[in-house]
Parts: structure tokens; C-alpha cells; sequence
């Protein structure tokens, strides 16, 4: 391998790795209750398929060499690690950002600066190049996103990059990988990853593709059988959750009442300095495949059914929404090759009452509120008003209806 691709001590040279700002919003004290339905997919063998196709075969069928591992955080971090990040070098990803984002970056003891990103969350490159200018540690690669399912251009920064022999790095952890809903995303970047427990019901798994003629070191350990247990065993309870759903027994109107005002309340928000890998960052998984049943699983799942019913369930969000005073959806048309993860819907205003209404009227919504400091406007605004809604397949109709009614009253409340 060359130096570019050697490896670096992981958590070890985290340490070196310049101090990030972290603000992060913290729940405690606000009592906010269980959401009616879990906010990811759980198993339901009525969507099911006898026949198996692996979610990234039509990689491999693109020439793209696949590879599984744990997470989709570990197989970006061995996606930045073979681009030769590692102490002293840099990393430029997006300052829209969920922290198992630069996780990998960080363990790998490297420096992460934040580009800008544009209101519908695609690269600002002339920011992204002033970075890159900046003296200092070289930048050895760029991730850059496919927020939501939506695809973002890359030809540009594909130039970029390879005018500046810097590797791009193709998240897709948003993206329905799968042969039989073909997405056109995923093969721009010198590697590409995906998180398929992000739209499969799976406790776990991650993708790594790369370009044939680069070296990757691929994840070579695999889960114990006790850890296939427990996977299985997890896999089961969140099925019995999602069947039988925390839905109250009173109508959406007798809901999203606020406690009263605390300390704990009024602090929310908290700033800390780290350089180092989140909490929901562990090391022992790194060089894990994954488990095996979680892959048999995904294998399963009928991709063009769960496609179709993930688009009718954001159009459903959509359409409610319209109906909301003070919020907008931040993709209010859905293209046809798109199989969304979430529902991005922006607060123009009363943004944490907003939130909070939803929260205490048990809708299953989340924002990335757990973010890096940096000077993107976007970013700085989005942390707190852009929350998420699920839109995945296993929600079924009496379970939607029932969400639209308690967001829907939650938000006329507020005007």
C-alpha cells in the first residue's frame, strides 16, 4: 500500500487531532414521552421476498468493489483512512453534519474543517476551495452527501478533487442501495458508503465500494455468535414495538401539553470542546463485517415495495404540511428516482415550541441538534429548525393517520 493509503493509529492519534466546538441540545429534563412508533423500520414478513438480492450488487455489477462492515461510520472510516487520512492531515466535510459523520476523521487523529453548504444542502465550492487554500495540514479527502435520499450534483467537485489529488468520499448513508431501485447515486466518488439499517430491518450494517485500482483495508472480523443472538433478539423486540405501537388511547387534540418551565428547560442547549469520536462511536466494531443475519435479512426485503411505500408516506407528510402555519418543506418536490429516508421540514419561526409540540405529542421526530461549530449560516440555522419525520414502509395506514392528526393539531395550536 502506498503512504497515501497507509493506516493510522486509530483512537490512539486521536488526540493530536485539533479541538472541535460541540453543540449539542440535551433532553433530559423535558419529559418528553415515547414516540407513537419507532422512528426506523421494523420488521414486518409480510414484505418479505422468497427470492435475495444484496443491497449492493448493482455496485459490484458498476465495477465498484463492495465491501460490509458493522456501520456505515466504520466503513467511512476505512474509506478515509485508505485516502491516506490520519494525524497531520485534513478532512473537509460538510457543516450540515451529524456527528457520526466525522467520527471516522476524528479516530483517525485528523483535523476536520467544515465547508459550507447551500440551502438544499449541496456543496458551496467556493468555500470549499478557500478551505483547501488555507496553509496548514494538506486535505487528503472530501465526503460530501446525499442528504435524505435527495442527490446532490458532484461533477464539479469530482473535478475538483481530482485536480487537487484528493480523494472524494460518496456518502450515500441516506440512499436505498439496492439493484432493484436504481437511484443513479453512488458511483461519482473514489469510494462510496451506505447504512442499509437506515431503510432495512436490520440492527445493523454498513457498505464500503471503492474504485478497483485503490487499496482498501476491508473489515475482517466477524460477529460472535452471541452478537448474532442479540442482533436477532433486537431485530424482534423492535418488531413487537413498531406492532404494537405506543399510540395514547385520547384523540391527537388532548395531546402536546408542556410540563412547566425548569431549570433543565431553559438549559436545552450545551457547548463542549472534543477531539474525539463520538459516544455511538466504538472502536471494537471497526473491523467488523457486520452480522450475517442482518444481510441474509436485507437480502430479503422487497426494495421495490418498500420504494414505493416510503414515497407515498412523504407525499402523505407533504401534503399535511402544507396545511402548517411557519413550516416549509425543505424538498417539496419528489423526483422520480428518489426513495427518501426522512421528511425534512424547516421552522420559520417558534422553533422550539414547534419542536417540543411534536415532541410531547409523541410524533417520532429528530433534527441533527448534536453538530459541530462552524461559520455556515445554513448549518447554524438548520441545527435547530429543520427536523426530520419517518417516512419508512413499515408505518401502516391506522399508524399514519394517526400521525397526521397529532403533528397536524400540535402545529395549528401554535398559529
Amino acid at each position: 500500500m502506498s503512504a497515501r493509503g497507509a493506516a493510522a493509529s486509530p483512537l490512539a492519534a486521536a488526540a493530536g487531532a485539533p479541538p472541535l466546538r460541540i453543540r449539542r441540545f440535551n433532553p433530559e429534563g423535558f419529559g418528553f414521552p415515547r414516540p407513537a412508533v419507532p422512528v426506523r423500520p421494523w420488521l414486518r414478513t409480510d414484505q418479505l421476498r422468497r427470492s435475495a438480492q444484496a443491497p449492493g450488487q448493482a455496485l459490484a455489477d458498476a465495477g465498484r468493489v463492495v465491501l460490509p462492515f458493522a456501520m456505515g461510520r466504520y466503513a467511512l472510516q476505512a474509506a478515509l483512512r485508505a485516502s491516506g487520512v490520519g494525524p497531520g492531515t485534513r478532512v473537509l466535510a460538510p457543516a450540515y453534519h451529524c456527528r457520526s459523520m466525522i467520527d471516522g476523521a476524528l479516530a483517525l487523529g485528523a483535523e476536520v474543517a467544515f465547508y459550507r453548504v447551500t440551502p438544499s444542502l449541496g456543496v458551496d465550492l467556493d468555500h470549499l476551495q478557500q478551505l483547501a487554500a488555507q496553509r496548514g495540514r494538506p486535505v487528503r479527502a472530501v465526503i460530501a452527501a446525499h442528504s435524505f435520499g435527495f442527490g446532490q450534483s458532484l461533477q464539479a467537485l469530482l473535478a475538483w478533487c481530482a485536480a487537487q489529488d484528493v480523494r472524494l468520499v460518496e456518502d450515500c448513508s441516506h440512499v436505498l442501495m439496492h439493484p432493484a431501485v436504481p437511484t443513479g447515486l453512488g458511483l461519482a466518488g473514489d469510494f462510496g458508503i451506505a447504512s442499509p439499517n437506515k431503510f432495512f430491518p436490520v440492527e445493523d450494517g454498513g457498505l464500503l465500494w471503492h474504485q478497483p485500482q485503490l487499496a482498501v483495508q476491508p473489515a475482517d472480523r466477524s460477529p460472535s455468535p452471541l452478537a448474532e443472538l442479540r442482533g436477532a433478539w433486537r431485530t424482534l423486540q423492535r418488531a413487537r414495538q413498531g406492532q404494537a405501537p405506543a399510540m395514547p388511547a385520547a384523540a391527537p387534540a388532548a395531546l402536546g401539553h408542556r410540563p412547566a418551565a425548569t431549570d433543565a428547560l431553559a438549559a436545552g442547549d450545551s457547548e463542549s470542546v472534543c477531539a474525539t469520536p463520538s459516544d455511538h462511536f466504538d472502536e471494537a466494531l471497526a473491523r467488523s463485517r457486520g452480522q450475517a443475519g442482518a444481510r441474509w435479512l436485507a437480502a430479503h426485503v422487497d426494495a421495490p415495495a418498500m420504494a414505493a411505500q416510503r414515497r407515498r408516506r412523504y407525499q402523505q407528510w407533504l401534503q399535511a404540511a402544507r396545511q402548517w402555519p411557519e413550516v416549509e418543506a425543505l424538498y417539496p418536490a419528489l423526483p422520480d428516482a428518489v426513495v427518501p429516508y426522512m421528511v425534512p421540514l424547516f421552522l420559520r419561526s417558534r422553533v422550539a415550541e414547534r419542536f417540543e409540540a411534536l415532541k410531547y405529542a409523541r410524533v417520532p421526530v429528530g433534527r441533527w441538534d448534536d453538530m459541530a461549530v462552524s461559520d455556515c449560516p445554513v448549518a447554524g440555522r438548520y441545527r435547530l429548525s429543520l427536523v426530520h419525520l419517518p417516512c419508512h414502509q413499515a408505518i401502516d395506514d391506522t399508524q399514519m393517520d394517526w400521525l397526521l392528526q397529532a403533528a397536524t393539531h400540535a402545529m395549528a395550536r401554535l398559529g
